[in-house]
Order: structure tokens, then sequence, then C-alpha cells
């Protein structure tokens, strides 16, 4: 038994000694590094950073305002080396958040290593910026990737900066804010393009509010939804959305090639066509008006989900000539649903007005006879408005017109005609009408008056005129 145990402290001993061989101790000022925190005093923080020498930190660079330390044992630390002397390695996350002095700076300037600062002033050109109680000065151009609206906004922020400039003992010292937040935002690229995929879901902050959409910034990489991303709805208003905002999106498209990451919001929201089953043709809804058009109008049932009333639905009892005569982008209607392509997604509609339609119970109370007014003249015939409102067709072979002869010559858009119905469906608002056949329902009416109220008219002059007269009536409507 003892002898294993001296075996077992043998090869333990052995693995130290190798750890330790592989350790090293060839840190030098300026260095990055990586490293696990160990142990915690109230004055420092000690860091495991696989070297033969402890590596130290301030503990005040991990304190927040309430002075509670934001860091424990365990944690991975990043850190930049700014001292190897007396047999011990110092480390800094950033100089400024502990005591700095000017030699402190110029080490920063020399190794690139960042400095910790607050904005205290506005001043000519640029700002004043506090690193540890030196002053610095840092111009507008290099505070950020933009210009702030308002650059007293910035005063009091504490930001990480870089000194691109170390002059006259430390008195003159220039730094830069631009340069960190490329470098971040360059590795924050990278990492996208290694992760991000078309379809994944992201978090990020509205950077900017535009009319045509909104910039999301991802951790420094900026992000476009455009407008017709923002909502199902046309009706989004752009306004509603404020820099700082925090939103959900889906990746629409990335192009890197480009720099352009293209992400959407109404991704994130149910496709109403999916469950368009809850509406059926004949539905009386309450609708808005999202667009306009020149044959119609596209009407809001919910927010993604459309419908289309064409301009021939928009009064049943006169002919519309332009849509935003009848409706304008907003306005609130009640419209019927007449049809439901759910393959092409679309909803056909006819708008409810005060009373009833002309076509509602037509086949009961529709006379034979009407005047109407041409309103469109075709080569097969021309279209008739009814006094009522209805629209109906007369055919060519139902004009009182010679064969072969030209309609544009005998009918003008305007003009009345007085026609008589010969076929009528209400389901499908079909009306076919004929001149021919209200001519020889005027004929074979005077015919009937006549004889009616005359008789034969035998044994007088005035009697002969008027059987010539009917004879003539009853022989033209034999022909037809």
């Amino acid at each position: 038994m003892e002898e294993n145990n001296n075996n077992q402290e043998q090869h333990d001993f052995a693995q130290m000694l190798e750890e330790s061989l592989d350790r090293t101790d060839d840190f030098v000022v300026g260095d990055s590094v990586t490293g696990v925190v160990v142990q915690i005093d109230d004055e420092n923080i000690f860091v495991d950073i696989s070297g033969k020498s402890e590596a130290v930190m301030a503990a005040a660079e991990f304190r927040a305002k309430d002075n509670q330390l934001t860091i424990k044992v365990g944690d991975r630390v990043k850190a930049h080396v700014v001292s190897t002397s007396h047999g011990e390695i110092q480390l800094t996350s950033s100089i400024g958040k502990g005591a700095a002095n000017p030699e402190l700076l110029k080490t920063a300037y020399s190794f690139n290593i960042p400095v910790h600062g607050t904005i205290t002033a506005v001043i000519k050109g640029g700002y004043s910026v506090s690193v540890s109680g030196i002053k610095c000065f840092c111009p507008f151009s290099q505070i950020g990737i933009k210009s702030p609206e308002t650059p007293e906004s910035l005063i009091e922020q504490s930001c990480e900066f870089s000194i691109i400039e170390y002059a006259e003992k430390g008195k003159n010292i220039i730094l830069s804010r631009r340069i960190l937040l490329e470098e971040q935002i360059k590795e924050q690229e990278q990492h996208l393009k290694e992760t991000l995929k078309e379809g994944d879901t992201v978090t990020g902050s509205v950077a900017s509010v535009k009319k045509f959409g909104i910039f999301i910034d991802l951790d420094g990489v900026e992000a476009l939804v455009p407008r017709s991303e923002l909502s199902r709805s046309r009706l989004v208003d752009i306004s509603n959305f404020s820099r700082g905002e925090t939103v959900t999106a889906r990746v629409k498209s990335i192009d890197w090639e480009n720099g352009r990451i293209t992400l959407s919001i109404q991704d994130m929201t149910p496709d109403p066509w999916d469950t368009i089953s809850r509406y059926n043709e004949g539905d009386d809804i309450q609708g808005t008006v999202v667009n306009i058009i020149k044959n119609g109008a596209f009407v809001e049932i919910e927010p993604g989900l459309e419908g289309f009333l064409h301009i021939s639905r928009m009064n049943l009892l006169k002919k519309v000539t332009r849509p935003e005569d009848i409706v304008s982008v907003g306005d609130t209607l009640r419209v019927k649903i007449t049809d439901i392509k759910t393959n092409e997604r679309k909803i056909a509609l006819d708008i409810i007005g005060e009373g009833s339609s002309p076509w509602d119970n037509s086949e009961k109370s529709f006379s034979d006879t009407h005047t109407g007014t041409v309103e469109a003249i075709k080569p097969q015939g021309i279209n008739v408005r009814l006094d009522n409102g209805m629209l109906g067709f007369v055919p060519r072979r139902e004009l009182d017109i010679p064969p072969n002869s030209d309609i544009q010559n005998r009918y003008s858009a305007g003009n009345e005609i007085n026609v008589a119905v010969i076929e009528i469906d209400t389901d499908k608002k079909k009306l076919i009408l004929s001149e021919k056949k209200f001519l020889e329902m005027k004929e074979k009416k005077e015919y009937t008056y006549y004889k009616e109220k005359h008789g034969s008219g035998e044994g007088s002059t005035l009697g002969d005129l008027f059987k010539d007269k009917f004879n003539e009536l009853q022989k033209n409507i034999e022909k037809k």
C-alpha cells in the first residue's frame, strides 16, 4: 500500500514538473493575455495566465457604482500587461479605471493599450476627457463611428479610448474612441460571418430611424429592417420606433460582399393567410384603405390581409371614373367579401353603402324595359348604366343598327338609350339588354293601343289610315 502511495506521489510530482516547464514567464509590456481569476481580496484580483509569476489586477477595475465587484473566482478575463517588475506581472483591462500617471499613459500609447476615460466637457474641436485625473483631448471626428446629434449628450459618459498622440511629457494627449469601435465592429462582423445565417432570430437596439426603414445595432454591426418588413400592415407608423429601443427580428438576407444584412420584424408575427378559413364569402366586415391604384383600392381587413375593391364596385348606383373621388388612404369602409382565392392570396370585395343594392331581389321586382346611359362602347356591344344603378350589356346583335355598320358612329358615351331585359343573373350580377327587343315591345304596345281604341276603322278615311298602320306594325313584328 505504501509503495502504491509513493508511486502516485512520484506521478503527481512529474505531472506538476511537466506543467511547470510548459508555463512561461516571457510576457512583456503591451501583451494581450487571457486568464482565469484564482483569488480576490479587497485590493487585488489574482489571475492565472499560465506564467510562473503571479498576475495581478486592481480590484477597482471591477467595482460597480455601488462598490460591488462584478467579477468572481473562475471568471475568464482579457487584459493587457503593463508591468513585469519586481517579479510580478501587473495587468489592466483598461488603464484609467484605477490610479494612473503620465508614464503609465505613455506605456499605453507605446503598446496600444486602451485607456478608460470620462468625458467632462465640450471644448473647441472636440471633448475634454479625464483619464484618472489626467486631462486629455478627443476630437469630434474620433468620438465615435458617427458624430452625435448633440455633442453635450456625451458629457459624464465613461468610455474606452486609444491614445493616438502623446507629447510634451503627457501634457498633450490625444485620444480616439473611434479606433476601438472600428476594431470591435471588425471582430463582431467576423463572428457574425462565422455564426449568422438566414432565418436566425436576432435582438438588437434601434440605431437610427429613416423614412425607408430602421437600422438595428447588432453589437456594432448595423442591419436594416426595410419599411416593408416592419409590419404586415401597410399602415405601419415608422415614428413608433425610437433610437435605443430593443427589437427582435428575423434575418432575411445576408450580403457580406456589400456589407448588408436585411432583417424582418413582420416575419416574427403569424401569417394571417394561414388561418384564412376564419373568413367566408358573404362576410360583412370593416376594413381600412391602404393603397389606391387606377382600377381600384386595396382594403386591409387585418394586418397582412388585404382585399381588393374594384372601381366598378365602389358605387352601385353610378359610374366611378377615379377611385380617389370615392375613397382615400386611411378611410374605414364597410365591405363584403365576394370571393376568396387562397392559392392566389386574393380577396375580392364589394362596398356596402347606405340602402340596398339594386341587385337585391331584382329578379322579383325588375321591370322589362328601361332607359339607360351609354357608358362604354366596344366592338362586341355597349355597356349601359340603368337608372337604378345596375350595369348591363347590349350585345351587337341586339342593337338597332344595320349589319356591318360602325357602332362608334351610332352610339356615344353619355347618350340615353331605351333597352329591354332579355337575361338577368343576380348571383353573377349579369344583365343582358336589347335595344331591338325594346323597339319590338314598343311597336306591339302601340299596335294593341290603336286596335283597342279604334277597332278596325272600316268605312272612313281615318279608319283606313289606322288599318294601314296596324298592318305595317304587324308585318314588322312578324319579321322579327
